[in-house]
């Protein structure tokens, strides 16, 4: 073992490191903007927007994510348009997340009971209040573990980005390893760092549980 081309190049993997939380935060906040207005139009009432849109979340969630990012990337050069490679990832990534999202929300919404629909309905409140009062409070509560482990994915699947060029964790390994020739050692340690960042995620989902399940304890008490 030649542990000591860890530490010469860790200054290197950390720029890696950095360069995949940039690009996972760019993809997990506009994919989760996107997602909610997916999965906000998914449940209204309007069969024929309802159609419209499990076309489109089927149609992102069916492709694979890599061959979305060659799609952007190599194949819309093709017809005139062209986006860099951190640009081409991160549009492929936040489409993959608002389908995945979209759908996660859905699930999520049509979970609650339809009598607290019609409950809000006989109140005298619109759609809109009894969304925005009654079922997305509780609809957001059942929707943040699915939504975690999307965003633990979306952080390991940055890794799909160095196969289009895109400078990340895995690309600042591989080109370590072209220079270096130890492979055991620095994909070993690349694990070891994606490890901590999704589970540095894990850890703030279960804290946002528990803080989201207080007001359910108090009722129950």
């Amino acid at each position: 073992m030649q542990w000591h081309v860890v530490t010469e190049s860790f200054g290197y993997l950390l720029a890696g490191a950095r360069a995949t939380l940039l690009l996972s935060a760019t993809a997990l906040l506009t994919g989760t903007g996107l997602g909610i207005v997916w999965g906000m139009l998914r449940v209204l009432p309007v069969p024929t927007l309802q159609r419209f849109m499990v076309g489109v979340i089927d149609g992102v969630r069916a492709v694979p994510l890599l061959l979305q990012m060659f799609f952007i990337f190599f194949g819309l050069p093709a017809v005139g348009v062209q986006m860099p490679v951190f640009v081409s990832a991160a549009l492929a990534m936040t489409l993959w997340m608002a389908a995945n999202l979209a759908e996660v929300m859905r699930g999520a919404v049509e979970s609650i009971q339809r009598g607290q629909f019609e409950a809000g309905y006989s109140s005298g409140l619109g759609y809109a209040q009894v969304m925005r009062w009654i079922i997305l409070p509780q609809a957001l509560r059942r929707m943040l573990p699915p939504y975690v482990g999307l965003c633990t994915i979306l952080i390991k699947d940055t890794s799909l980005a160095a196969i289009i060029g895109v400078f990340e964790l895995t690309r600042a390994a591989q080109e370590t390893i072209e220079r270096t020739f130890r492979s055991f050692e620095l994909y070993l340690t690349i694990g070891a760092m994606y490890f901590v960042l999704c589970f540095a995620l894990t850890l703030l989902s279960r804290a946002l549980e528990r803080r989201v399940g207080e007001p359910d304890r108090i009722l129950t008490h």
